[in-house]
């Protein structure tokens, strides 16, 4: 199946109330920790446009992570649950074309993340400090532009890794935010020093470390790739090897 099929069928079942009613959860859940930004910065004295920046990305990071990945459950296992993915099977569409479809669906969710981050900066920027257009540009770091799509793509990763592989979608819905709370737990225990437990390894932990960090951090890099690729397989052996059973 062509590219425009694909984006055309991808496109069409946005629309549904589940999705709809998802994006206005986002909004109220990115609204409270981006007050919570500017409370900060109103206790900096000479705000300076890197900070904002910084503060910006820092409010979306973990509620940006959280929903890429329960929306990509959401999505995609609404696909299974209501049986579209069977029909469009029998249709003709492949298990291949089937994950592009979802790619580009994750591709165009990273996308809008990160030009939303910059959309609000930008706007609360030019009214806060209103600096001019190059200091606003200037302020805007282009190596945590990259830390962010490349986290963006852990996030939904294994949130298709997660549905394609146990394809329950409830079950998705509530897992993840258990185990962003679990691994929050252990990363408090790991920075007390009470325990060493490396939980800057695991995965929605290490995702969050690339995403507010601001620089070139290899190891950390790496190990956020690796989970990529682990995510992506699996959500396609999850596919393919299950077949149509469900």
């Amino acid at each position: 199946m062509n590219l425009k099929n694909l984006i055309h069928i991808e496109y069409l079942k946005l629309f549904r109330r589940s999705n709809l009613l998802f994006l206005f959860l986002a909004i109220y859940l990115f609204s409270a920790p981006l007050m919570r930004g500017f409370d900060k910065i109103n206790q900096i004295e000479n705000v300076t446009v890197d900070v904002f920046f910084v503060a910006m990305v820092n409010s979306f990071s973990i509620m940006g992570l959280l929903l890429l990945a329960i929306f990509m459950v959401n999505n995609t296992g609404n696909d299974f649950n209501e049986g579209s993915y069977k029909k469009s099977r029998a249709m003709g569409l492949s298990p291949g074309d089937y994950m592009k479809g979802k790619l580009l669906l994750s591709g165009f969710l990273i996308v809008f993340v990160i030009l939303s981050t910059l959309l609000l900066y930008l706007i609360f920027t030019s009214i806060y400090l209103k600096p001019g257009f190059i200091n606003i540009v200037l302020g805007v770091n282009f190596y945590s532009l990259i830390n962010q799509m490349v986290a963006l793509v852990s996030a939904t990763g294994f949130g298709l890794f997660f549905i394609m592989v146990f394809r329950n979608r409830t079950i998705g819905l509530v897992f993840f935010p258990f185990w962003l709370i679990t691994e929050f737990i252990l990363f408090l225990i790991d920075r007390s020093g009470f325990l060493r437990l490396y939980s800057e390894f695991l995965p929605g932990v290490s995702a969050y470390e690339l995403y507010t960090f601001t620089g070139i951090d290899i190891t950390l890099l790496a190990v956020v790739i690796i989970y990529i690729s682990i995510f992506f397989t699996g959500a396609w052996y999850g596919l393919t090897l299950r077949g149509v059973s469900r």
